[in-house]
This record gives C-alpha cells, structure tokens and sequence, in this order.
C-alpha cells in the first residue's frame, strides 16, 4: 500500500550528498585564507559556525571539534529527510484508504475532517452526532460525505493517519534538533577563540643591567 517511498528516500540521500558536497567545498576555499598567524575574533567564530556548524571550529584551529558538529549536522539532516519521506508514505496510504474502503478523497482537507473520518464509521453517524451535542454543529454532506466497508478499514485508516502525525512530530524534533546545533556550534567555536586567545596573553621578565624589566602581552 505504500507509494512514493522509494522516490522520497531518494530525494533525502540525494539532499544530504549535496549538502556534503556543499560543505566541502565552503572548507577548501575557506582553507585558503585562513591562516594560524591571523587574529581570530570570538564573533566572527560564532557567526561561522552559526552558519556552517563546524566551521567556526576549523577557523580556531580545532578540527577534532569541527568533525564533531560536522557529524551531528549531517546526522540531524538524514533524520529530517529519513522522516519527511515516512511521513509522506503515511499520508499516501491512507488517502489510498480512504479512497478504497470510504470513498472519499481526504486530500487537502483539514485535520478536523481528518478525525471525524478516522472516528466514525460514515458521515451520517458523525452528522447525528453533531446534531444532537452542538448548537452550531459542522456537518459534512455531498463530496464531503463518507462510509467504511467496515470497522476494521476506519482503524486502520486511523492507524495510518496516527503514524503520519508521529513521523510529522519526528520531523519537527529533527528541526529543532538543528537549529540547536547550529547555536551550540556558534557559541563553542567563540568560546574556543576566546580561550586560545587567552593562552596567548603572556608575562615576560628580563634581566637588565640596572634591574629587572617586566613585559605583559595579550591579545584581543
């Protein structure tokens, strides 16, 4: 019963190598004029890594930590996509469902019409109910009318529909998941700048012919 999967699950693997390919690329020509003798700056640290996770790091000279956001932004992406193509699965199926053991297309109807056809076994019985609990009851009647060949066909359009809603909430923890990385990554590679530049701060004592000369050096 399900359709498109194949097609979705292509499209994610084909997103993610892109968007290795992308980042690939952004670090070679990124190489080129980054240097160990420039000053590094905590925000221009931060706002690579915000960008690109992974980036910032590989600017403050540590590309162990670099590999680490690197992994994770990968990892998060392949979930999203991984996900989006279920979701799109479920949702397939049971329009297929619905289609087959209802007849009646749900597709673009809303989340309210979704549930009643997931709730109740034709639209005469969700009808009567609306009539008999609610003054300003929302009936559906026409195109918008349904009945199940059985019971067991409505759960399991309901099933279907319920598995597409997890996949949807999926999707959204993935999203989430990145835009997390994205700021974790920007605030470590700014706090990795502002220690390095910190071990950089120096005393110095020398030795002169009429005392002893003290030099202090940091940089900002």
């Amino acid at each position: 019963m399900t359709v498109c999967q194949k097609t979705d699950s292509s499209y994610g693997r084909t997103a993610i190598v892109s968007a290795v390919l992308i980042f690939v690329l952004v670090m070679s020509s990124f190489s080129g004029f980054v240097s160990a003798e420039e000053r590094k700056v905590p925000m221009k640290a931060f706002l690579l890594s915000f960008l690109v996770p992974g980036l910032g790091q590989y600017y403050a000279g540590s590309p162990g930590y670099s590999k680490l956001f690197i992994a994770a932004e990968l990892a998060l992406w392949g979930g999203y996509f991984y996900n989006t193509s279920l979701q799109d699965a479920s949702k397939q199926d049971y329009y297929s469902q619905a289609a087959l053991h209802a007849g009646i297309n749900p597709k673009g109807m809303g989340g309210l019409y979704l549930n009643a056809i997931g709730a109740y076994d034709s639209s005469f019985d969700y009808n009567q109910y609306q009539l008999q609990s609610d003054f300003h009851p929302v009936l559906y009647t026409g195109a918008k009318a349904w009945e199940w060949d059985s019971t067991d066909d409505r759960r399991e359009f309901r099933r279907l529909r319920e598995r597409e809603l997890d996949y949807e909430n999926n999707v959204k923890l993935f999203i989430a998941g990145v835009v997390l990385n994205h700021f974790l990554a920007g605030l470590n590679a700014s706090m990795m700048v502002q220690k390095n530049n910190e071990m950089q701060s120096a005393m110095t004592v020398n030795v002169l012919g009429d005392g002893l000369q003290a030099m202090y050096r940091r940089s900002f």
